[in-house]
């Protein structure tokens, strides 16, 4: 815990800095770009389109039940698709480029004063105006569609930090892994398509998969943050409802933290000499 302890307190205490990079490479990222950083939405946008025209028409708009019998509830498909891929964008985004953020910026950073466990961090926080914009156009669309605001909305916050806390030590051990195997980015890229197929992003995985493997599906973090997005959105249940679950991810939350913390503070005296 003592290592995970010194990664949190550099976080903790660079703040402002991670945020003032993010926003200057923002900037630097689009400059020249009328639309600027509406590039990262549209993306997204355009890619929901796209999957909402394809698995829309295969359900031939057929709700998506939420719940566990007696107490269902119909969710129209497009409003259930789109708040997970909202959350899946910026899970996929941040994982991405955090993942190889290390690599890339490693020569900079050995000029400078300030820890390099910081440098993940600012990747997702690059990614964060985006996924903020894009589940605020997602909320008015489902409010749109007839969803009205209640208790369980009060949740999202659970399921933000929930979100915030896996994908940064993910990217800490990626980045971590791209330091010493170059070819480890070439293996993530695969992962996270599997990734996508069955987390239920854009299907529902529950109507697929045999009833025997619910169970193992459902230890991954991923789906477990995006089952938790749309049972925030649409009144479904409260997290801790699921206790089961929620004990084993904060469970594996706390070995990702201690694994990927070791290997970080291990290895990076040596990242200039591997990069």
């Amino acid at each position: 815990m003592f290592k995970v302890n010194i990664i949190l307190k550099e976080i903790l205490s660079n703040l402002k800095l991670i945020w003032a990079v993010a926003r200057y490479n923002n900037k630097a990222k689009f400059q020249g770009h009328r639309l600027g950083l509406a590039w990262e939405i549209m993306d997204p946008l355009i890619q929901i389109g796209l999957f909402y025209f394809v698995f829309g028409a295969m359900r031939n708009d057929r709700p998506v039940y939420l719940g566990t019998y007696p107490y269902y509830i119909a969710v129209e498909f497009l409003a259930w698709m789109l708040v997970g891929m909202a959350a899946w964008f910026f899970m996929k985004g941040s994982t991405t480029q955090g993942s190889k953020s290390i690599q890339r910026q490693i020569r900079l950073v050995s000029k400078m004063q300030f820890p390099i466990s910081i440098i993940p961090a600012i990747a997702i926080a690059e990614k964060l105006t985006a996924y903020f914009v894009t589940v605020s156009i997602v909320t008015a669309a489902i409010l749109f569609m007839g969803h009205r605001p209640n208790i369980y909305w009060f949740q999202y916050f659970y399921y933000l930090v929930a979100m915030f806390v896996f994908i940064y030590f993910f990217a800490l051990l990626n980045s971590a892994l791209t330091m010493i195997v170059r070819d480890y980015q070439q293996v993530l890229q695969p992962i996270m398509q599997l990734v996508f197929w069955f987390s239920g992003v854009v299907w529902r995985i529950q109507e697929m998969v045999p009833a025997r493997f619910l169970p193992i599906l459902d230890l991954n973090p991923f789906s477990y943050i995006l089952t938790g997005f749309r049972n925030t959105f649409f009144g479904v249940t409260f997290f801790w409802e699921h206790w089961e679950t929620t004990v084993f991810f904060w469970l594996l939350m706390l070995l990702l933290a201690l694994v990927s913390s070791h290997l970080h503070l291990k290895l990076r005296d040596k990242f200039i000499d591997l990069a």
